[in-house]
């Protein structure tokens, strides 16, 4: 076991702070989400934890790897899903794949099987041979969900993973995503604007804004809390936007 740890961590890009001693701890098989308006600091925080950003102050640890010092090995843990699906569209399916799983050093035989299994997963197997650029955008987002777990990361980092998913799609990928954490220990950290879906996949919140802290909880303590209650249900939209309403004020 490990985890992830923010500790006292800073980035500014000239008088913007884009993290503000910023702490963070992510334990591992977690599914946990970062939430936040625009800008309040989400994209940066994952640089951070990737090694592609060297923080101003503070300190980052990815299961005991400093991801400057060891940026290699900690995004060798990682399989990464961007808001920009970073497909190429005059390959196929098929050709894309192979060729990110060469780059991940998987022998032929070894991506070949992970490749039929995801496809099959992710009931794309008729779609193996078609151009990506024919594709839809949910087909486009599976094909790029396929590549972040190839190789069988230990951390997925997962932006926005529902966006142009249907209901069933969306449905069961938050199966797979739960098994995946539960049964074999991979940490899902996503970024959303979904909150709905947070709410029924994730172990942990954070809520930034400007860089900062601003709420750490479980979601499971905070059903039980009988707070922020909507219809007699816990609504995560309804704490979300009180504190960002509170916040705002001060």
């Amino acid at each position: 076991m490990g985890d992830i740890r923010f500790e006292g961590v800073s980035k500014s890009f000239g008088e913007v702070a884009a993290v503000n001693g910023l702490n963070l701890a992510i334990a591992e098989g977690e599914v946990y989400a970062l939430l936040g308006h625009n800008g309040a600091g989400k994209t940066t925080t994952l640089r951070l934890l990737l090694g592609l950003l060297e923080p101003d102050g503070g300190a980052v640890t990815v299961f005991g790897c400093d991801p400057i010092k060891d940026g290699s090995t900690v995004r060798g843990m990682c399989g990464v899903l961007s808001e920009d699906v970073g497909l190429y569209e005059s390959l196929t399916v098929l050709d894309n794949l192979i060729y990110y799983a060469d780059i991940y050093g998987m022998c032929r035989a070894e991506s070949e099987r992970r490749i039929d299994e995801l496809l099959r997963t992710f009931a794309m197997q008729d779609k193996k041979h078609f151009l990506v650029k024919g594709l839809s955008t949910g087909m486009s987002k599976k094909t790029a969900l396929i590549r972040a777990m190839l190789h069988s990361p230990r951390i997925l980092i997962l932006d926005e993973p529902t966006n142009g998913l249907d209901p069933v799609s969306t449905a069961d990928l938050r199966t797979m995503l739960l098994r995946l954490a539960k049964e074999q220990g991979t940490t899902i950290i996503m970024t959303t604007h979904n909150l709905e879906e947070v709410q029924k996949m994730c172990d942990q919140i954070t809520i930034l804004r400007h860089g900062r802290n601003l709420f750490t909880g479980s979601i499971a303590a905070l059903q039980d809390s009988g707070h922020y209650m909507e219809h007699g249900q816990f609504s995560l939209e309804k704490l979300y936007m009180e504190l960002e309403q509170g916040a705002g004020r001060q």
